[in-house]
């Protein structure tokens, strides 16, 4: 039988591998998740699409490393403060994908113009400032921008996205990106159709259909597996 705690560091870094592979990750960036027993697991102060299961770390709730032999994150406090904040939330992405810089630097959160942006339909707020994460100050007013919604963009920084699991956030993440390029796009050839509130509603049912899950994970797992 294979430990609760291990399939969950495999699911990480296969998360890693596809996120790298679709470009929204280069040599920064960091993903965790929480565990069972309230602690928290992360990837290392490394390139997450590099990182190897021997190289992530567990944290506690205050950011400090409890194993592995990697170091934690600079920006470990904003993933700490958004657990502490957000019961429901049990894995998280952070991000510099271009298009989510692009989108942010508007003062424009993300429009609903496609399916791929339905949950983010209660807005995506922006954190008003360039500067990295450092500390639990900082963390906690992340977390406060965010709120109860699905991800946050940071002014000139990048983004982040909350999940229920792994597999809900690689999904997100992807979906986040996704929107920011459309919007950019139409946004050159005039006013902008969006998803009503209702129409949303009713595709999130859909999406969080077993089957519908399945074969969007599939395909991206297909990219990176042989």
């Amino acid at each position: 039988m294979i430990d609760p705690i291990e399939a969950i560091k495999e699911k990480m870094i296969m998360v890693c591998k596809i996120l790298q592979k679709q470009r929204v990750i280069d040599g920064y960036g960091h993903v965790t998740a929480r565990l069972a027993d309230g602690r928290i697991l992360s990837t290392p102060h490394m390139p997450p699409g590099k990182v190897a299961v021997r190289d992530l770390i567990i944290i506690d709730g205050q950011g400090n490393k409890l194993e592995g032999a990697g170091e934690p994150n600079g920006e470990t406090s904003m993933h700490t403060s958004i657990y502490k904040a957000r019961p429901d939330v049990q894995s998280i992405l952070h991000y510099h994908a271009d298009e989510l810089i692009a989108v942010a630097a508007s003062g424009q959160g993300i429009k609903v113009l496609s399916n791929a942006g339905v949950h983010f339909y209660r807005g995506t707020p922006i954190y008003d400032s360039p500067l990295l994460i450092r500390n639990h100050q900082l963390g906690d007013k992340v977390a406060a921008t965010l709120g109860d919604r699905s991800a946050v963009l940071l002014r000139g920084h990048g983004g982040t996205v909350v999940a229920k699991n792994l597999d809900q956030l690689v999904r997100r993440g992807l979906d986040l990106v996704r929107s920011a390029k459309l919007q950019i796009m139409a946004s050159a050839l005039g006013s902008l159709k969006t998803h009503s509130d209702e129409e949303c509603e009713q595709m999130i049912k859909g999406h969080e259909g077993g089957d519908a899950q399945r074969r969007f994970l599939d395909y991206y797992i297909s990219e990176v597996v042989d």
